[in-house]
């Protein structure tokens, strides 16, 4: 399954758990965010793993933003907000983002937080 705004992000059962990867290759989106969070430039990635291209980058951003986005970041009215369809779409949400969030935790604990 291809995520419709960003095409590059896939995700299949049999790769990587499930997880969101790089174009059905066996990178967790996880996996790149952490090594650019590292401090490694895209050019040491690349070169480390020839696979990646300059995009896949940009795709992985752009796929942890839309995951972080408040639901309808939009201004919204006060009625829409109060109602129960909203309510109900923002809890599920926030709750695929907390499960998200704990997957990546378990995979990959922070020793030294700073």
């Amino acid at each position: 399954m291809n995520f419709p705004a960003i095409p590059r992000i896939t995700i299949h059962p049999a790769i990587c758990e499930g997880q969101p990867t790089v174009r059905g290759l066996r990178y967790p989106v996880w996996q790149v965010l952490e090594w650019l969070a590292s401090g490694q430039t895209t050019d040491e990635i690349l070169a480390q793993h020839p696979a990646l291209e300059p995009e896949d980058f940009r795709a992985c951003l752009a796929f942890a933003a839309g995951r972080l986005k408040p639901l309808g970041h939009v201004a919204e009215t006060k009625q829409d907000e109060k109602s129960e369809q909203w309510l109900l779409g923002r809890q599920g949400q926030w709750l695929a983002e907390q499960e998200f969030l704990k997957q990546l935790w378990e995979r990959n604990p922070v020793s030294n937080p700073v």
